[in-house]
């Protein structure tokens, strides 16, 4: 059996084999969350003019309902998006992508002594809000680990951010920040392994959605349980929030929803962890 299409109230189906790949998460394509808000339509003298301009103007100010869950909606104040509702960390930084970034992405693998754009590259996009990424993990996380160990692969991970309205206060994108300050925090000698388990934490305390995600404290908390060090000003100061935006808007352009995964560049339609082991071994050979 199948797994169940996850959305705003909407629950998972039962499943009787649970090893089979998430569907992708929203259903459809997933909306920018740093687009700039509508227009709304001037105030016109006739009655059909003005029934329009209201309609517009209610929409900049009220959130979205989908089943019982209420979303903040996302505006752009002096160029840069901010939630007017739902509180969390504000982007307050333009500092740029972390040190141990490759492009905007995480390769979880040490330097190849020899030509490393010559192994095969397994490209991960998730979103820690994504109900449906928390399900791949649980499912796939003993292939990727194995892919891991392969030295003629490199697992990259691509954390994106566009499901902050599917929380009170803005967890998604500060979710990601934390991860980006645990990496840079841990990784420099490119040992991913505290970043690794900071990694599955987040999807195992993975809060539910339309409440409230962790606290910029309790994420902290959480690097610290990890293994890494205080990271709590990089975390409480949002300061990848610049690099997260870009990266986000530019996996939108690329992929329909998450989790998606890519084969050196091509995104590949698996049921299985064996599946995914198999396409990859493919690849390298």
């Amino acid at each position: 059996m199948f797994l169940g299409v996850e959305g705003p109230g909407v629950g998972w189906a039962a499943m009787s084999a649970p090893q089979h790949m998430p569907p992708l998460y929203p259903p459809g394509p997933p909306v920018d969350p740093f687009a700039p808000p509508p227009i709304v339509a001037a105030k016109s003298s006739s009655a059909a003019a003005w029934v329009v301009g209201a309609i517009a103007a209610v929409a900049l100010v009220a959130v979205l309902v989908v089943g019982a869950v209420a979303y903040p909606v996302v505006t752009r104040v002096s160029g840069e998006p901010t939630a007017v509702a739902g509180g969390g960390s504000a982007p307050t930084s333009a500092a740029g992508a972390p040190s141990v970034a490759t492009g905007f992405g995480f390769r979880t693998a040490k330097p190849s002594p020899s030509d490393t754009d010559r192994r095969v590259v397994v490209t991960l996009f998730e979103d820690l809000q994504c109900p449906a990424c928390k399900q791949f993990e649980s499912m796939f996380g003993e292939a990727i680990t194995t892919l891991r160990a392969n030295p003629d692969v490199v697992v990259e991970y691509r954390m994106i951010s566009f499901l902050d309205r599917a929380s009170t206060n803005n967890y998604s994108s500060r979710a990601t920040n934390a991860s980006a300050c645990v990496a840079e925090a841990t990784a420099t000698g490119g040992d991913w392994s505290t970043w690794l388990r900071f990694h599955t934490m987040l999807y195992d305390e993975q809060p539910t959605e339309g409440g409230a995600g962790h606290t910029d404290a309790a994420l902290a908390s959480l690097a610290v349980g990890a293994g890494s060090p205080d990271v709590s000003s990089c975390i409480i100061n949002n300061l990848y929030a610049s690099w997260i935006q870009a990266g986000t808007r530019d996996a939108l352009d690329a992929i329909t929803g998450t989790p998606t995964v890519q084969i050196d560049g091509v995104a590949v339609d698996l049921s299985t962890p064996s599946e995914l082991v198999s396409a990859v071994e493919r690849a390298v050979a």
